[in-house]
């Protein structure tokens, strides 16, 4: 990479960066949430180690130098629908991964959504995915609601991936009786 401060990849460091701050308390599970999503391309030769903390330490800096509002603003029209995709499920599992949602996490979560202008049914279905990749409680309790033998998760990815149109999330939600 010529100058990570610089790509799309920057881009979605400096998110993960705003919802990890976002309750000015970063937990162990949130570093270690970041450098699994970043560190992957170190170990596939696309970055170096050096790189990738200049990424990391980058998009800290500008996230506490930068509004969320003003950085929305800028980025936005820089993405390709994939890529706003893939910023907001990684936003959810940085939101989770410690166990604890905080006002600040919602916030910054909602403004993100809304600038890339994300539909309704593709939120519940990446939110419920999210959710329930992170609650591993339901390992621990057998009476957790999701392991009722009625709990269903379905979706379906529409489009095509080759196309004009970038594929669409649809939640199917099932009847929980």
């Amino acid at each position: 990479m010529t100058d990570v401060k610089k790509t799309p990849l920057a881009i979605l460091a400096r998110a993960l960066a705003y919802v990890i701050e976002a309750d000015n308390q970063t937990t162990f599970e949130e570093k270690a949430m970041m450098v699994t999503v970043l560190g992957k391309h170190v170990a596939r030769g696309e970055m170096s180690q050096k790189e990738l903390h200049t990424l990391a330490n980058d998009a800290f800096e500008q996230a506490h130098q930068v509004p969320v509002e003003k950085f929305l603003d800028v980025v936005t029209g820089k993405l390709t629908p994939g890529q706003k995709a893939s910023i907001i499920i990684n936003l959810y599992d940085a939101m989770l991964v410690d166990g604890l949602v905080v006002a600040g996490e919602r916030k910054i979560m909602e403004q993100f959504i809304g600038a890339f202008d994300m539909s309704p049914s593709t939120m519940r279905a990446i939110r419920e995915v999210s959710m329930l990749k992170n609650d591993t409680g339901l390992f621990l309790d057998p009476g957790h609601p999701l392991n009722e033998p009625s709990y269903r998760l379905e979706m379906e990815l529409y489009g095509v991936i080759d196309g004009d149109n970038p594929p669409e999330l649809d939640y199917k939600p099932t009847d929980k009786k």
